[in-house]
């Protein structure tokens, strides 16, 4: 079977600044590939490369879109989201991939119609609602013309279903997978526990509204309190960065707070692992894939009480009532006094990631693939 992934998202040479959509489409075209299939991703120049690449076996065209050509101006209105797909079809990029057997879409692009009419199956993989009402009206218009979506968690399809009006019957949930050869505890870095102290918090994402960072450091005062040691290391990019810094600041709590700011895989890969706890405060996820990674690596999970971050923790961590930062210094405190427990939550969090392993969870994939090839729906 012959499959194309279609997103601007994809982290080679270098990540960008959609840490989950990178990594989902990375992890799915790796694993497919594995599995024997011949797959291509046509991607965007955001984060660099060549035109016309092949990376572990897989093939990658690179295309122009409005922000590639003009920054930040190019996405006012999502219009590079509509360049994108409009120069998708242009005949010279067409010949790459127009022997698929299949197209997967993530995210949402325009003139997706095309593939309707070349009659190639596509799959639109959902993670969660989008707040630009040109990005809502695109999503709804690919939900209408495509019936195959895959939702990667039951919150993701039930906001598909509430908020876009689509049937059930047209989605399938297939969660996102981990790595486990990757993310591991042999991670675990001396280095940064000599340097960071016996009682780390880590927090690993985009520096934007919706992950509720100020709920996180305004918990701090209280945790350092009860536990003057403790250290809070955030690792991230975002407009909102200086904004945080500038919180912390006045919050006085500097000396036990780091911003690392982007940290490459390889590095993240080591605090995950020596790391105590993982705190993400996050109000809104189509899935939560940095709670996997933190799990695998045997750290235990704190996230807000709402799905579906709080069902992929489960008995691996803790949750705390969304926005409440007295709830979540109470929590913070409670597992770094009680090392019983917490060392109990981490063999929690190392089985619930076992669940997840990317091998296992590209069975299902394949198989939904094959079910739609066969019919071409």
């Amino acid at each position: 079977m012959k499959i194309t992934i279609i997103s601007p998202f994809f982290p080679y040479p270098q990540r960008g600044d959609f840490f989950g959509a990178e990594r989902f489409t990375e992890n799915l075209a790796f694993n497919l590939k594995k599995k024997g299939f011949d797959i291509k991703i046509v991607c965007s120049f955001w984060y660099g490369g060549k035109r016309y690449e092949t990376y572990k076996g897989i093939h990658i065209l690179r295309i122009l879109d409005s922000k590639a050509l003009l920054g930040n101006f190019g996405i006012k209105y999502c219009l590079h989201y509509f360049t994108f797909g409009l120069n998708l079809f242009r005949r010279k990029n067409f010949r790459f991939y127009k022997d698929s057997d299949i197209i997967i879409l993530k995210p949402a692009i325009g003139f997706t119609r095309f593939f309707k009419l070349k009659k190639i199956p596509v799959v639109y993989v959902f993670f969660h609602a989008e707040l630009s009402p040109s990005l809502y009206s695109l999503e709804k218009w690919l939900f209408k013309q495509h019936k195959n979506i895959l939702a990667i968690s039951n919150h993701s399809k039930n906001t598909i279903i509430r908020i876009y009006g689509i049937e059930e019957k047209n989605i399938k949930v297939i969660p996102i997978g981990i790595d486990l050869k990757r993310y591991n505890p042999s991670n675990y870095s001396k280095e940064i526990r000599e340097k960071y102290g016996k009682n780390i918090l880590l927090f690993s994402g985009l520096m934007l509204h919706r992950k509720r960072i100020p709920v996180l450091l305004k918990a701090m005062p209280r945790v350092i309190k009860e536990i003057p040691d403790v250290q809070l290391i955030l690792t991230g990019k975002g407009r909102f960065l200086n904004q945080y810094k500038n919180l912390a600041n006045s919050l006085g709590i500097l000396k036990n707070v780091t911003f690392l700011g982007f940290v490459n895989d390889d590095e993240l890969l080591k605090y995950y692992a020596s790391s105590d706890i993982f705190v993400f405060p996050s109000v809104k996820e189509g899935f939560g894939q940095v709670i996997l990674e933190a799990m695998a690596s045997g750290t235990p999970v704190i996230c807000t009480n709402k799905p579906p971050m709080s069902e992929i923790v489960g008995n691996g961590g803790k949750t705390f009532e969304l926005n409440d930062s007295k709830d979540l210094s109470k929590k913070i405190i409670e597992l770094l006094i009680n090392r019983k427990k917490l060392n109990l939550l981490k063999e929690n969090a190392l089985k619930i990631a076992k669940n997840y392993n990317w091998l296992k969870i590209a069975d299902n994939y394949i198989d939904y693939f094959k079910k739609i090839v066969k019919t071409k729906k």
